[in-house]
């Protein structure tokens, strides 16, 4: 319901959030539905949930160019030595 509107007003960058807050429960494919509306010319931002190199991968394919990554950094025991773990796998 939130797309629309978003495409309406001339957002150029759309955050899609992965996660339910009713629910809490996270599901990549809401990214991936919603990021098909998106113009071509948007810069997309998927939020909420990564945790994998894999995941940044799908989402790259399907359009998206920039990530949320904030619990997992949060949770881990060195956020700085999670990032730098992420960004290397990202790389290969």
């Amino acid at each position: 319901d939130e797309m629309t509107p978003a495409v309406r007003a001339g957002a150029i960058i759309i955050g899609v959030n992965n996660r339910d807050l009713t629910t809490f429960d996270v599901d990549f494919n809401t990214s991936i539905r919603l990021g098909a509306q998106a113009p071509a010319n948007s810069i997309l931002v998927s939020e909420s949930g990564i945790t994998r190199t894999s995941e940044i991968q799908r989402l790259k394919e399907a359009g998206f160019g920039a990530f949320l990554i904030g619990e997992h950094f949060m949770r881990a025991g060195d956020p700085g030595r999670a990032l730098h773990d992420l960004i290397v796998e990202c790389q290969e």
